[in-house]
Formats: structure tokens, sequence, C-alpha cells
């Protein structure tokens, strides 16, 4: 009987192997399906066979994340902060990290193992594992990796032990010099020593709290010089020792700069290269000549009925920005609130004698959404303007008005603005009339209108955008109507609507 079943398992065993599809696929095939799947299945996945287990060391980017090796019962736990006081279970999570990162370790100490590019790693925020510090070391000094992520995560007040995650030693690396790092993403994450990193072109630091010194910031500037790509967000300092974060950096390579959030005060006084700069929520102030290639400048603010209080300070800010930056070319604008608080009756914008494209984006509903007239005043080489309206969530239906009562704006020649495109143009509101029939009478040049009942702004890569149209339809009352109004001008313009 012992020897029947031994038979009959032998046979089914046989029968699987003959059926396993899967190994038969080739290399590339079976990599491209172990990337799509977290890095701790993936090397699971090594133990299947002596077919498979090669083939982990083989791909070209790592995602650890300790909520992969936390248990299933604790991983609720975590999300809602009161519950996640189980530390038993957070302790059990970073022990399966730990072990994660050993068998990674273990994997890549083969000669035969390929470059890894990418590496993505996520802990918690007060662990001091030294498994993970010689992971990470492994990574940029024998791994030769070119992306590097860390996210520290919080588990809430309840253990919270230390503000951020601190690298051992302060160091990622014992010959940084030699290293192929290009990009490091930190979030949460105290940044370690970054001098001799002569590779390392783009940094990110994201969630660095209150307590951090502002000589974090500026060292990492310093150290850097090569950097090309800088990116502050929902970063702070201490803002007792110093009331500015203060770039001065002459010899920086900084061409892209992003700074976000509500408590960051950045005085730029001098970044050289910089072409790029984006602002959300943040206070940025240029000194004289500091910035003398500013050609692309993003603008985004919300203000709420609390800060109505600096609201002066907060235009004033905009404007100087706008005044000290004279090469801009791209600009957009996303200026927010429940409340206009944008004054346009008298134009608050400096001239912008080399602004060629314009977006003024979220423009709310409820505000006069006729402002963006006044840039066209300040920017007499702009060739093409974009205005995208939002539709407040909450905002009252208003009548029907008749747009042919809609009194006209102070006239203006311009000779440059070729293009005009609404979107958001629902109904027919007085003030967008307002706006296409300025631009209309005002324009020389213009050639294209485009008005769109809905719609969204699409990236399209660096200060570059389109405007999507969502399918509407149109009746013929409604056309006849818009190109009444609108349809006064000699000129020959396409009118698009849509």
């Amino acid at each position: 009987m012992a020897r029947n079943r031994k038979v009959l398992f032998s046979r089914r065993r046989r029968a699987a192997s003959d059926e396993d599809h899967l190994s038969a696929l080739p290399d590339d095939l079976l990599l491209h399906i172990l990337g799509r799947l977290d890095t701790r299945s993936a090397l699971r996945a090594a133990a299947l066979s002596s077919r498979w287990a090669h083939l982990p060391r083989e791909l070209p980017a790592l995602d650890l994340k300790v909520t992969d090796a936390l248990p299933q019962r604790y991983r609720r736990c975590l999300d809602l902060l009161h519950e996640a006081r189980h530390s038993d279970g957070l302790l059990e999570s970073i022990r399966g990290l730990e072990a994660i990162a050993r068998r990674v370790r273990n994997l890549m100490s083969s000669r035969a193992h390929r470059r890894v590019r990418r590496l993505s790693l996520e802990i918690f925020q007060f662990c001091t594992s030294a498994s993970i510090s010689r992971l990470v070391a492994d990574a940029v000094d024998s791994w030769r990796v070119e992306d590097l992520e860390v996210v520290a995560k919080s588990t809430g007040p309840t253990l919270l032990r230390h503000p951020v995650y601190r690298f051992t030693c302060g160091r990622i690396s014992s010959k940084p010099g030699e290293s192929c790092l290009r990009s490091l993403k930190l979030v949460n994450c105290l940044p370690p020593s970054l001098e001799g990193f002569t590779a390392l072109t783009k940094l990110v630091l994201r969630d660095l709290p209150i307590s951090t010194p502002v000589a974090v910031y500026q060292g990492v500037v310093t150290a850097c010089p090569q950097l090309r790509v800088l990116h502050l967000v929902s970063c702070q300092f201490h803002r007792k020792k110093a009331r500015w974060l203060v770039l001065d950096s002459p010899m920086s390579e900084i061409r892209e700069l992003v700074v976000e959030g509500e408590l960051m005060a950045v005085k730029l006084r001098s970044l050289p290269k910089l072409e790029s700069l984006t602002t959300v929520d943040a206070d940025v102030q240029l000194c004289s000549d500091a910035v003398p290639c500013l050609a692309h400048v993003s603008l985004v603010f919300s203000v709420c009925p609390l800060y109505y209080w600096i609201l002066n300070h907060l235009i004033s800010m905009f404007m100087l920005v706008l005044k000290d930056a004279v090469r801009i070319r791209n600009l957009i604008l996303r200026f927010t609130g429940p409340e206009m608080w944008i004054v346009h009756n008298k134009n608050p914008f400096p001239r912008m004698p080399n602004l060629k494209k314009l977006l003024v984006a979220d423009v709310p509903s409820s505000w006069d959404v006729s402002w963006p007239h006044v840039l066209i005043r300040a920017a007499p080489l702009l060739e093409s303007l974009h205005v995208h309206v939002s539709q407040c969530e909450h905002e009252e239906q208003e009548p029907d008005q008749d747009a042919s009562y809609a009194q006209p704006l102070a006239s203006h020649s311009h000779r440059h603005l070729k293009e005009l495109v609404v979107v958001g143009f629902q109904r027919m509101r007085m003030q967008l009339i307002q706006l296409v029939r300025f631009t209309m009478d005002s324009s020389t040049v213009l050639c294209r209108v485009a008005l769109l009942k809905h719609g969204h702004v699409e990236d399209k890569g660096p200060w570059d955008w389109e405007m999507v149209s969502q399918q509407s339809t149109w009746s013929n009352e409604e056309k006849l109507a818009v190109l009444d109004v609108i349809g006064s001008s000699e000129a020959q313009i396409e009118v698009v609507l849509g």
C-alpha cells in the first residue's frame, strides 16, 4: 500500500512538472512578470525552482516596503492611528523587513548579479536596524544604484520617538566619489552627508518637520553644487532661529526649484543658473539679480479667510517675483479661494516684457473670471492665453444673463496675441464674454478662439500643457448666441466651440 502511494505521488509530481508552462517562458517575459510583483513576492518566487532562482537578481528595480512585511491583521491598525499601539505587530513587521533586507543582500552578493538601477525603501521612522543601513550602503556602493528613494513612515504620535529617520553615522556611502547615484528622494528622512556625490543631479526632500535646522537645507546646496533639480515639498524649518531659508550659491547648477508648503519661507539670493521656479503656498522672495536665467514660473496659492490679514503681503510677494524675473517666457498662475482676492480694477501686475505663453488655471467660477485681461495688458509679447475655470461645488445656479449687454473693458492694443482658449465656458456668463470680447478687440493678429464647456489641463512635460476638452454638445441656439456676441470682429478668426 505504501509503495502504491509513493508511485501515485511520483506520477502527480511528474504531471505537475510537465504542466509547468510558466517556467517554460523566456527570461525576459518572466522578468516582466516579476517586475509587477512586490520585492517580497519576487524573492519568494526564487524558491519555486532552480529555473527561477537567478531571476530576482536580474531585476533592474527593487521596492522594499515595511507594509509588505506587516502581518495582515495589523495593516488596518496602521492606517488607523488610534489603533496603532499594537507595537508587537509593528516590531514583527520590522523583523520581516530586516529578513527581506538580508535576503536581498545575500542574493545580490553573488558575482553574477547585474546592476540595480532603482531602489525604493519604505521603513518606519523609528527603525534603527543596522541591516537597513547596510542595505542602503550596499545599494549605493556595490549595486551602482542610480535612483534611490527612502520613505520613513510615521505610525502616529503614540510611537513617535524621533522627529525624522536618521541614517547610521549620517552617511549612505563609504566612497561617494565613485557613486552612480543621480536621483535621491527622502521622505521624513534627515538628509545624510552628500559631499562628494558628484553624479547626484536631483534631490527631493519631503515632510521634514519644523525642528529641522535651516542649515540642513543650505548644507545640501553647498555640498552638491552640481545639483540641477531641487524640490522642497511640505518641508519646514526652525523659524525662531532663522526667518528665511536663504539660498546663496553663486556656483550652483540648479535649474529647477520647487518650494511647497505654507510654512516655507525662501529667499533666493544667488542661483545664477535657475530657469524654472514653482511655488505652492510658499513665501518666496527674489533678491536683485539673483536669478538672471529664470524663464518659467508657476505660482500656486489658495487664500482662505483666515489669511486675509496678510493678503497685501502675499500679493506683493507674487508681484515682486514677477517683477524681478524679467526674462519669464512661460507663466502658470493658480490663484484660488472661497472669495476673490485678486484686485484687478487697477492692474497690480508688473510689466512682463518677455512673456509668451500664459496659463491661468483653476479660476473659481464664483470669481470675476474676466480678471486675466489685466495680464494681457502687462505682457506686450504674449502669444497664447489659456484660461481654465473650475466649477465651484456649492455655487448657486445663476439666472441666464443677456451677454449682449456685457459692458466692454477698457480698450487696449495688442500686436502679438494669437490664441485664446477658455475651458469652463458653460454658460453665457457676462464676465467670460467680456474677456473674449476684450481679447478679440485688442489683438490685431488673433487667429483662434476656443471656447470649451468642459475640460481640464493636462501636463505634457516640462513647461508644456494641453487644454483637453471633454465631450460636450452645443445646441444651434447656443452656437448662434455665442457667435452673435463675439463674432462682431472684422478679422478672420477661427472660433471653436467644444
